[in-house]
């Protein structure tokens, strides 16, 4: 009898508190996992005049998407012509292209250059543009060729004619070819500049670093929010781009000297720290991809000159971008 009142006294306290404990789900299986809606395709040609350039002798490379005040979508990115005899192919890079449009998946209209390092230096980088809203102005932070390859600050009122300001960022604290910036304002009110480098604080490994700003003028000290022990005097990576879904913090990143095409996600609850060991998410096909959403729909980029292939542009590709929901925790 003292038995059967014990049981039934258990079965009365699992009852009252709703049953077993849900498992506690792990960072990974809270994430949301992210996905290109069907096929990536090429949105523009290559080449300012594809009619006549039947050889395919212009490629893109590490761009961005920016939206005016006036609902037209801009892309300013890498776009060249492949070097001439006697010039390399990372090194001879004198233009920033420029299109616009309304429909994403439509028609672009080319524009001029919106840099032209063709009779300077002969070398622009990976730009990222946002809004700097203090001012009112646009800002660009590109790679460019100053004392070496540096970042530089440039502004515009009208994301075509574009200032430059010739001033390299934290020279005494970058690798010489730290690159690729994304841009974005975080939740303390700075700026944050992401991009791919080697050395800080003496580590000897691929890295992802932010530095903060306000004014674009003033900067500081660069930290690393994702590092991995690949090798011991360059980064592995390319083109960072942060993403902040609900209470999570998604890390796109390009693992191009490893795969060229292979976009990593990585996951954390905190923005300032990414395990790459512990909380890759996915891999994702593409080369310096660019994230951004328009009218109603979010989308990422591909492009690169090293995905050379009959079929390929060397251009641009866009694909819708999704995002899979977690299983709820029934267990």
């Amino acid at each position: 009898m003292r038995a059967f009142f014990y049981l039934l006294g258990t079965l009365f306290l699992l009852s009252s508190c709703g049953g077993p404990a849900k498992k506690k789900l792990s960072l990974k299986e809270r994430a949301e996992v992210p996905y290109l809606k069907g096929e990536s395709r090429t949105i523009f040609p290559a080449s300012p005049n594809p009619e006549k350039d039947k050889r395919k002798s212009w490629f893109t490379n590490d761009h961005c998407f920016v939206e005016d005040t006036d609902g037209t979508l801009h892309w300013i990115g890498i776009n060249n012509p492949y070097p001439p005899e006697g010039k390399r192919l990372y090194r001879y890079h004198p233009y920033l292209g420029h299109l616009t449009t309304t429909d994403p998946t439509g028609k672009w209209t080319r524009q001029p250059h919106a840099i032209d390092e063709s009779e300077g230096t002969e070398y622009l980088g990976a730009p990222f543009i946002v809004k700097h809203e203090e001012s009112g102005r646009w800002v660009m932070v590109v790679e460019t060729w100053l004392d070496n390859r540096r970042l530089e600050v440039c502004w515009s009122d009208d994301l075509k004619n574009w200032e430059r300001t010739k001033t390299a960022i934290l020279p005494e604290k970058l690798w010489l070819t730290s690159r690729d910036p994304h841009i974005m304002k975080g939740p303390d009110g700075k700026y944050w500049i992401h991009i791919v480098a080697t050395g800080n604080k003496g580590a000897k490994q691929s890295q992802v670093l932010r530095i903060r700003t306000k004014d674009f003028v003033n900067f500081e000290d660069p930290e690393t929010i994702l590092g991995i022990n690949d090798n011991t005097w360059a980064t592995m990576m390319e083109s960072p781009f942060l993403v902040k879904r609900n209470d999570l913090w998604y890390l796109f990143f390009t693992y191009a000297h490893r795969r060229y095409a292979e976009t990593i996600v990585v996951v954390s609850e905190n923005p300032d720290h990414f395990d790459f060991e512990k909380n890759t998410l996915t891999t994702l096909f593409g080369h310096a991809a660019e994230i951004f959403s328009y009218k109603g729909k979010t989308y990422i980029s591909s492009c690169g000159p090293e995905d050379k292939h009959f079929l390929n542009s060397q251009s641009v590709t866009l694909a819708e971008l999704g995002w899979l929901k977690p299983v709820e925790n029934d267990r």
